[in-house]
């Protein structure tokens, strides 16, 4: 039997990280503006051993399945879009280096290879913080944070079969540290910050009319940096920042009726995690801590295997059996990284 502990552990490292990034509240940067490239880092470790960046807190159980690491990105990033295409899983744009670069690049996946390849396509304007969502062959991305420091209304969809954007309508309340979920044929954004604290408007934008809709029921716990995913029982929004206070709140917000209800918190604040839908229950990740609940009654959960290596702002996926965790931010030191985890659902 494991020894009882607390959650106390990572507080001390929330505030650490919290002034490291409150410039941003995105990945490892700790500035704006400065596009000058990064030396190339080193490799980072592919095993599959504890994580070893200690925030006090490490989850493990014998019930769940454990992460593995597979091929790594080409280029270390955090705070990036995160979709799947197919067989492929794509990684756009996001941020790099200790200046916070922007990045236009984006990589795939091809998962029946393991391989990672830079694409020829860029992103029209380099944002981080921003989200996107597939539909068919269609990548929609909306929000972010750009170069300069300000929070964008940048919106725009990628047909990946000729690998072109294509502007749409701006986004109606400007936002980053957001989260996008497509429910119903419905694109959900949800939360975020502008310059003047936490986004409560939810915006729905209509993929076959490509019209926006702010909705009358805003968020009534806004804050940004959190996650979502959408489930049968509606969108869940987990963890986040209020005031650039890491959070342990869980909400179901029900597109069908407008109906927000709270749930039970985290068993941990957090912020900037990995959340994903699959088989059932909901997955949560950060750092050395994870967890997972059943989606349609989430009251409890139960501690699961950390990743190979402790990170925050990755992008997690699910496809085909496996839930990806791509990339992020890793402590001691701070740094971006290539890192890329794969378990194996059973």
């Amino acid at each position: 039997m494991r020894p009882a502990r607390t959650i106390l552990g990572r507080s001390a490292v929330a505030v650490a990280v919290a002034c490291t990034l409150t410039l941003l509240l995105a990945g490892c940067a700790t500035g704006g503006g400065d596009t000058t490239p990064d030396p190339t880092p080193s490799p980072e470790p592919t095993s599959t051993v504890a994580p070893t960046d200690s925030d006090g807190i490490t989850t493990e159980s014998d019930d769940y399945p454990t992460w593995s690491a597979i091929d790594g990105l080409e280029t270390p990033r955090d705070d990036f879009g995160s979709a799947v295409i197919g067989t492929d899983i794509w990684a756009l744009g996001g941020m790099t280096g200790a200046r916070g670069n922007r990045l236009v690049s984006i990589e795939i996946l091809d998962t029946t290879t393991g391989t990672w390849a830079t694409s020829d396509i860029e992103m029209p304007i380099g944002v981080a913080s921003f989200e996107v969502v597939a539909t068919g062959p269609l990548i929609y991305a909306f929000g972010g944070f750009d170069a300069e420091s300000q929070a964008t209304d940048f919106s725009s969809v990628l047909d990946t079969r000729t690998g072109r954007w294509r502007t749409l309508p701006p986004l109606p309340h400007p936002r980053y540290a957001h989260t996008v979920t497509m429910f119903e044929g419905l694109v959900h954004v949800i939360g975020g910050r502008d310059l003047d604290g936490e986004v409560s408007e939810v915006d729905v934008f209509d993929p076959e009319t490509e019209r926006w809709t702010t909705l009358d029921r805003p968020m009534p716990r806004a804050r940004d940096s959190h996650k979502a995913v959408a489930t049968p029982e509606g969108i869940y929004v987990a963890g986040g920042q209020k005031d650039f206070v890491d959070s342990s709140l869980v909400d179901l917000f029900d597109p069908r009726t407008g109906r927000w209800t709270k749930l039970p918190d985290l068993p941990e604040p957090m912020s900037r995690a990995g959340l994903a839908f699959a088989r059932g229950k909901l997955w949560i990740t950060l750092h050395e801590s994870a967890y997972v609940a059943d989606a349609s009654n989430p009251t409890s959960w139960e501690e699961t295997n950390a990743l190979t290596l402790s990170r925050h702002g990755m992008g997690l996926v699910v496809l085909d059996g496996f839930i990806y965790s791509i990339g992020g931010c890793a402590l001691n030191p701070l740094r971006d990284v290539r890192t890329v985890d794969r378990l194996a659902l059973v």
